[in-house]
């Protein structure tokens, strides 16, 4: 006779069934603490919605009902990795599309230009923090090929996305997309940069993507990231994850990667009691910027 494993439904209800109660608050501090530890974010209690939100679909997968077990199971130091990624993946996946901030990717467009003017080597090296599934990435790559081809010049730049997720990152590389992720890119873009495989499926061109790589990288470890001297840095709305401390730590490692004259851009309100001795705020109403004025 076998004895059914705590936390598990009966074999004769189905997912759809399964009942999983609300998450009181020691489970939330729990679990709070734990996504933390691995990854820095932080969830603040008016976001446990979300992240119960999270935990729920993948415990409906997986048949569990209990979060306290399902947190048992992820965090056992061997066989919990496998299921840690998985759940990696549904934490950190959210809602993006090919250039989403139409303002401040008119002012990465300034700030590329101006360095080019200024570069006696003509080439661009650009980093996309937090890239998720890779619109980012290849919307600054957009912006990169049509400023060469405005100045006349061969492409001579580079865009590296990094992400924590294998799977938004294997998104990335693979370059497919749903024409709703499109919406508000410059109409001839389209045809410009995308090959149409579907009816509803489109893949960047393969003369983009070969200028465009992904990495994996924890922003919470990002000390240990080999990338530096960027012209350019787009960080935008990651930050407001993590502590005000973790977060503070993180800007002074973009701020510090930045080649001389390089800029900084994030999100409205990421930063709004920090400095850098080497980096001035961007006089630009557009988005929030500081450029490196010293070594």
């Amino acid at each position: 006779m076998s004895v059914q494993p705590q936390g598990m439904f009966t074999s004769d209800m189905s997912q759809d069934e399964l009942i999983i109660p609300n998450m009181d608050d020691r489970q939330f501090e729990s679990w709070r603490s734990f996504v933390e530890e691995k990854l820095g974010t932080h969830f603040p209690l008016d976001q446990k919605s979300r992240l119960q939100s999270s935990l729920t679909i993948r415990m409906r997968e997986l048949g569990y009902n209990d979060y306290d077990h399902y947190l048992q199971e992820v965090s056992a130091p061997l066989q919990g990795l496998g299921e840690w990624l998985v759940l990696l993946d549904r934490l950190v996946i959210g809602e993006t599309r090919f250039y989403r901030d139409s303002n401040a990717m008119a002012l990465a467009y300034l700030v590329m230009k101006s360095r080019l003017k200024r570069k006696k080597d003509r080439n661009l090296a650009i980093w996309s923090v937090g890239c998720s599934s890779g619109e980012e990435s290849y919307s600054l790559a957009f912006l990169c090929d049509s400023l060469f081809k405005e100045i006349k010049c061969e492409p001579k730049f580079g865009v590296t996305g990094i992400d924590v997720s294998w799977g938004v990152l294997g998104k990335g590389r693979h370059a497919v997309y749903e024409q709703r992720r499109m919406t508000g890119l410059p109409r001839a873009w389209k045809s410009t940069y995308f090959t149409q495989l579907a009816e509803n499926e489109f893949q960047v061109k393969e003369n983009i993507r070969q200028r465009v790589c992904f990495a994996k990288q924890n922003m919470r470890d990002i000390s240990q990231s080999p990338i530096n001297n960027q012209d350019l840095i787009y960080c935008q709305n990651v930050l407001i994850y993590f502590r005000n401390e973790l977060r503070h730590e993180i800007l002074n490692e973009l701020g510090d990667r930045l080649a001389l004259g390089g800029v900084l851009i994030i999100g409205a309100g990421e930063a709004l009691d920090w400095s850098h001795p080497k980096l001035k705020r961007v006089d630009d109403k557009r988005a929030l910027a500081f450029q490196r004025v010293r070594d």
